[in-house]
């Protein structure tokens, strides 16, 4: 049987979303796996334990977790360390990695980065791409460059706006006018995310955003938009749109309105053109961005104009975006599993190794230093 470490948690602000896909996660891995939870603490600590699948230990981790056991990674044969009193008290080589992170820390590219040193398959889009996915600048840029349509904005970074403040207040008024919307530009769940309706509250959200990233991101606001989201996964390297879902929002989709209000099950009437329109687009962007696993794209469509727009891609979204797709949940965990593993196959194919006389001629040019004393 296949060892598989889902890894959940993290130093972010979407670190309780991360322990609810976690948790929806675990209760549906198939049983042909065996299964390793690994929580990341908010500070960054790697911990396993007897309770650590039950919702309830989170409510209080520190008083609540029973038997918890640090984990490190043996780079070296692609396995866990599990220690107890700094001691080895398990080794546990890991298949795959499942991956339920969201945002910083396990989102961007950190975590990928680590499972790449320890050459463990995982769940999610590579380095890269994972970096042009959370960063909502860069997903701009990258999807601009393939003419995905995106909304008119304007990006800048904390130093540079303490700098030239009066400067970029005024490209937002003359760029994007009001209302606009302002976005930490490296977060997600909608965290940080403000709408400015005048100049006068320009700075002060501005500011509030700052709180959260250092990098800020202004877009034209629509007005009454409809958002939508369809999730692909690849399947033998097939990119595969998921059904196309609706957002029940106010003025924009809220982190409240993501999970914490109950959310209606009526399903909106899409009309045909359109929906095969966002899956088109939604595979478009995904192959743009070079993602693997499973990503959920999210739009913006402007009824007025008839204009459809890429708002971003989430790498790993919420829930793995199984409710989305018509199989199981199940069916989604095998997918995943099997892909990363295939991936990080290929990748055993790749040359990584060249033999040169580069350190031989170095030696020989360099011959004059090697009598040289320090004075």
């Amino acid at each position: 049987m296949k060892n598989i470490a889902v890894i959940f948690g993290g130093k972010s602000v979407e670190h309780d979303i991360s322990i609810i896909t976690a948790l929806q996660t675990l209760s549906k891995v198939p049983h042909s796996y065996n299964v390793l939870p690994v929580y990341i603490t908010h500070e960054n600590k790697w911990i396993c334990a007897d309770n650590i699948n039950k919702a309830e230990t989170f409510l209080n981790f520190d008083k609540n977790v029973k038997n918890p056991k640090n984990i490190v990674i043996d780079f070296q044969s692609q396995s866990f360390l599990i220690l107890n009193r700094n001691k080895v008290k398990q080794k546990i080589k890991i298949d795959c990695a499942l991956l339920c992170n969201h945002g910083r820390f396990g989102e961007d590219g950190a975590i990928q980065g680590l499972l790449e040193f320890a050459q463990i398959p995982y769940t999610s889009s590579n380095i890269s791409s994972s970096v042009l996915t959370m960063d909502k600048t860069l997903t701009k840029l990258m999807l601009k460059a393939e003419n995905i349509n995106c909304l008119p904005y304007v990006q800048f970074d904390k130093c540079s706006y303490n700098l030239n403040k009066s400067k970029l207040l005024e490209q937002v008024k003359t760029k994007l006018k009001f209302p606009c919307i302002i976005k930490p530009a490296n977060l997600g769940s909608s965290v940080g995310i403000d709408i400015c309706e005048c100049e006068a509250q320009l700075d002060e959200k501005i500011c509030s955003a700052f709180e959260f990233d250092e990098n800020v991101l202004i877009e034209k606001f629509l007005t009454n938009a409809r958002e939508f989201s369809c999730a692909v996964i690849k399947i033998n390297n097939v990119p595969i749109a998921s059904n196309v879902n609706e957002a029940k929002k106010g003025k924009f989709f809220s982190f409240e309105e993501k999970y914490i209000k109950k959310q209606s099950q009526d399903k909106s009437v899409i009309d045909k053109n359109l929906e095969q329109k966002i899956k088109k687009l939604a595979i478009k962007s995904y192959l743009a961005l070079r993602c693997d696993g499973v990503v959920r794209v999210d739009f913006l469509y402007d009824s007025k104009s008839n204009k459809l727009f890429v708002n971003e891609l989430n790498s790993i979204p919420g829930s793995l975006s199984f409710n989305m797709f018509d199989g199981s949940f199940e069916d989604l965990i095998n997918v995943l599993i099997e892909e990363a593993i295939q991936k990080q196959n290929k990748k055993k194919q790749i040359i990584y190794q060249f033999n040169s006389k580069a350190i031989e001629s170095f030696i020989k040019m360099n011959k004059s230093y090697k009598n040289l004393k320090r004075k």
